[in-house]
């Protein structure tokens, strides 16, 4: 929990919850990865509290992996051979707070920020594949003005503040805990949670997608990508029993099925 937040001496029930929310574990890359991330071109862009980590392979039409909380952008490592066999620049990367990335804290809205100024950097991006929490961030880069030919979303939030209540609900908060660990989160990312509601983020949607889930995910409800897909006329919704919230990552058709929305979409014209 923050310092601001110290003194109203909070359970520990919502402490836990205020750093689950706001403190991911920086997980460290494995030697597969690390071998992989040796061959890329490597680079640290400044942002905010801490320099972001990214990792470049290839050269063509620019396409950004996007990974989820307690993970690193070498999670999404499969998707690079495919990708840049097919003639796209990948760069996958670290957001705030995680991997080789500085910063001590994040939130969906930290990495919002922190995929658009990766992007803007970058030049025009022609794609991205996002998981879980990266998911929530390309919905904010997307309704922040973001352009993409097409982007794939597995096992992501569409909404805030329902995942906020869920959270809540897990560490067994009562109500007045409840209100105030949802006035915590807001303090903590900048605006009210109905702004990284879909309702707030929907006119961002304006590309074909994919939407991948397992019904069965106990990390993020499989209700989020309902709502998105409902939200989403240009999208596809695809559900994938016996994936999880993590497998789903590496499930070599599902790398397959977000390679190639990539793959057939234009190349030409695409704005960051």
């Amino acid at each position: 929990m923050t310092s601001q937040h110290a003194s109203a001496a909070p359970s520990s029930a919502l402490d836990s919850a205020c750093r689950a929310f706001s403190v991911p574990q920086r997980i460290q890359a494995s030697s597969l990865e690390r071998s992989l991330l040796a061959q890329a071109q490597h680079s640290v862009l400044p942002f905010e509290d801490g320099d972001i980590a990214l990792w470049r392979f290839g050269l063509g039409p620019q396409v950004l992996l996007v990974h989820g909380w307690d993970s690193r952008g070498s999670h999404l490592a499969g998707y690079v051979e495919p990708l840049v066999r097919a003639g796209f620049a990948v760069t996958l990367f670290d957001l705030p707070a995680h991997g080789d990335s500085g910063g001590e804290l994040s939130s969906p809205v930290h990495a919002g920020r922190a995929l658009s100024a990766v992007a803007e950097s970058l030049g025009p991006i022609h794609g991205i594949i996002a998981h879980s929490l990266g998911s929530a961030a390309s919905l904010m880069a997307f309704a922040n003005g973001l352009q993409v030919k097409a982007s794939a979303h597995l096992c992501g939030p569409s909404s805030l503040t329902p995942m906020v209540k869920l959270q809540a609900l897990g560490y067994r908060l009562d109500a007045e805990e409840q209100q105030q660990f949802h006035a915590w989160v807001e303090q903590h990312i900048g605006c009210e949670t109905s702004a990284a509601d879909i309702d707030a983020l929907k006119h961002g949607l304006q590309h074909p997608g994919l939407i991948l889930h397992d019904p069965a995910d106990r990390v993020v409800p499989f209700a989020a990508s309902k709502d998105l897909h409902k939200h989403w006329s240009a999208a596809e919704l695809v559900e994938l029993e016996g994936l999880g919230h993590r497998r789903i990552l590496t499930d070599p058709q599902v790398i397959d099925r977000c390679c190639a929305l990539l793959i057939s979409a234009p190349t030409a014209g695409a704005r960051a």
